[in-house]
């Protein structure tokens, strides 16, 4: 299952999950459906407030989070916390109770709970959030500027986006390093042989 795959990382994710043959169905839960998909991808329309879907929905193997918002899209801080912490918990509940074992969330480099910046400190409680629900496997992805087309128009990110060569020149390939979304989702979408909490920065993102 795929929260998130309209999304800058969650695309991306949904087309190298939809190459792999040895996955046989992916879930869907979007706000708009989302056109000429192959027959094993499944979609269920909802605006999240209340995901009366059957049960039997969220019994997936693996989850992926990559359900983000923006300040611009939505100003009122509660409502952003609903929306990247509220609703990313609420889908990890029920795909646990249901039999899950791993999930994988797209975060952000400088993440933390206790933090002072908004945006990095729910972060950091929705990877504290995941990590507490006792997955067998959960990776953690902490990307910083993420570069790649988006479908809505960000001109700041844009700007930003041409920017980064010169400040990633300052990085020496360290964690605050730019990193393409393609690559991110190559990442994330390889399968988990491991057990516990993995969290992923710069230099394991490049693959």
């Amino acid at each position: 299952m795929i929260i998130g795959s309209s999304g800058l990382v969650g695309s991306c994710l949904l087309d190298e999950l939809i190459k792999r043959q040895d996955i046989a169905e992916i879930r869907l839960l979007v706000r708009k459906p989302i056109s000429q998909l192959p027959r094993k991808v499944h979609q269920f329309v909802t605006d999240f407030t209340a995901l009366d879907v059957a049960s039997d929905f969220f019994k997936v193997d693996v989850l992926y989070c990559c359900l983000g918002t923006t300040r611009k899209k939505t100003p009122n801080l509660q409502a952003y916390k609903a929306i990247d912490f509220g609703i990313t918990m609420d889908v990890a509940r029920r795909t646990k109770i249901n039999g899950c074992n791993e999930v994988h969330l797209v975060s952000s480099v400088g993440a933390n709970a206790t933090s002072s910046n908004f945006y990095l400190r729910i972060k950091g409680e929705t990877e504290e959030g995941l990590i507490s629900l006792g997955f067998e496997r959960c990776c953690i992805y902490r990307p910083s500027m993420l570069l790649g087309k988006r479908h809505e128009s960000r001109p700041l990110e844009r700007v930003a986006q041409r920017l980064m060569p010169i400040f990633d020149l300052l990085t020496l390939g360290g964690k605050y390093h730019s990193i393409e979304a393609s690559s991110v989702a190559r990442t994330m979408s390889q399968p988990v042989k491991v057990a516990g909490v993995v969290i992923l920065e710069y230099q394991e993102l490049r693959g």
